[in-house]
């Protein structure tokens, strides 16, 4: 099946959940008025920060569903959410960032942000993808759409 993923960085000068998803539907406005709007639509958003205000959260969450965006939370982060592609620790659930990182830092000594693709890519294969998944609903909603599963 042929699928074209657009990923768009909404990190820089964004800040929290509420800020990126702002960027992402303002984005999207501009691919709608292009045509060219992807009819799936789904954001990585880290779970620790959305904690931090949980009224901006709950914006967050509306604001995505208004925008038929479905919101993979990477709980409590990124380097969480990585650490459960690899081999026997797709169970691991840090209780927070540094725990995430500190977790992430003993399995792969080599890892460090940002990565280039060619180097995720050599420690995250499809197998790795697939194990995640298992642990993650959003996650596995993500491959059904592009038909990985």
């Amino acid at each position: 099946m042929p699928v074209h993923l657009h990923v768009d960085e909404l990190g820089p000068g964004t800040g929290d959940p509420l800020s990126r998803m702002e960027m992402a539907v303002l984005r999207l406005t501009l691919l709608q008025r292009k045509r060219s709007a992807p009819a799936e639509r789904f954001a990585l958003l880290d779970f620790d920060q959305a904690e931090r205000d949980l009224q901006r959260a709950e914006r967050t969450r509306k604001l995505a569903a208004d925008n038929g965006i479905t919101i993979l939370w990477q709980r409590p982060c990124f380097e969480a959410m990585l650490l459960r592609h690899l081999e026997g620790k797709a169970a691991n659930r840090p209780p927070d960032t540094p725990g995430a990182v500190k977790a992430l830092e003993k399995e792969w000594p080599e890892y460090k942000k940002p990565m280039t693709r060619a180097n995720l890519a050599r420690r995250i294969d499809r197998d790795a993808v697939l194990r995640a998944a298992g642990a993650e609903a959003e996650l596995q909603a993500l491959l059904r759409c592009i038909g990985v599963l």
